[in-house]
This record gives structure tokens, C-alpha cells and sequence, in this order.
């Protein structure tokens, strides 16, 4: 059996579709250094080989499948890129634009433009911007509106 250690390891995760059929879960590191995929047939658990530092990194994703290949995209908590995690290759990567802060963001929603989801936008928690992020060019930027209070 699989062990993992530490606290908070993990606190977003999403079932995703492999095929035509819904078979793993995906679970975005939180204080833990890798992406898990837990195998719903067999009941064993992996992590992916791309590596992620820090802690409290990600708290907030969504999933959106397109046809039988589903994407997680993650805002940044206290990481300081948002997070994409491809089902279908068990991959992840980071994109390239780079966020400061704690706590940035808790809430996420994919919002669709005709019959495709392109964005998604990301309530500030910490932050003073919207945070969207366009799944069609793998980019990210903050809206030019600015907030303020406390959390």
C-alpha cells in the first residue's frame, strides 16, 4: 500500500474521465510536493512525477472534460502559478505567468462562451484581482478591477 506523510496534504480533487469511462481521481497537492491519481478499479494510488514546492499551494480547482480528455486547471492559494493537470497524459504543468501572495484564491468557475468553456474565473480571497484563466492558450491574467478589505 501506498504511504504518504505530512499534514494538508491534499484538499482539491476531481474524478476524471479515462475513455469512456470514469475510472481515476485527481487531486492537486496542497502541502504535499506531487499531483495524486487514485485508480478507482484497483483501489491503489500514485503520484505524478512533476514535482511543485511550498506549501498550502493549491486549494481551488476545476475540471472540465472535453470529449473523453479532461483538464484540471488550480488557481494559486499561496502557490505562485496556476496549476494545470492533464487526465489523459497524468501530467501537470505550471503556466507560465507568476502570482504573489498567500491565499490568493479559494473559488473557481468554468464559464462557457457559445458551445466551448474557454475560461475560468477565480473569485479573489486574498488577492486584489480577478484571476481568469484562458484554457485555449494555456494563459492566465488578472483583471484590471482592483479590491480591497480583509479576508
Amino acid at each position: 500500500a501506498e504511504t504518504y506523510s505530512g499534514s494538508t496534504l491534499y484538499t482539491s480533487c476531481f474524478s476524471a474521465q479515462s475513455g469512456f469511462f470514469t475510472r481515476h481521481i485527481f487531486c492537486a497537492p496542497y502541502s504535499a510536493d506531487k499531483v495524486l491519481k487514485i485508480d478507482m478499479g484497483t483501489g491503489s494510488s500514485t503520484q505524478l512525477t512533476e514535482t511543485y514546492s511550498g506549501s498550502n499551494l493549491y486549494a481551488s480547482c476545476v475540471l472540465v472534460a472535453e470529449n473523453t480528455n479532461s483538464k484540471m486547471w488550480c488557481a494559486p492559494y499561496s502557490a505562485d502559478k496556476v496549476l494545470k493537470i492533464d487526465t489523459s497524459a497524468d501530467s501537470s504543468t505550471q503556466l507560465a505567468e507568476t502570482y504573489s501572495g498567500s491565499t490568493l484564491y479559494t473559488s473557481c468557475f468554468s464559464a462557457q462562451s457559445g458551445f466551448f468553456t474557454r475560461h475560468i474565473f477565480c473569485a479573489p480571497y486574498s488577492a486584489d484581482k480577478v484571476l481568469k484563466i484562458d484554457m485555449g492558450t494555456g494563459s492566465s491574467t488578472q483583471l484590471t478591477e482592483t479590491y480591497s478589505g480583509s479576508n
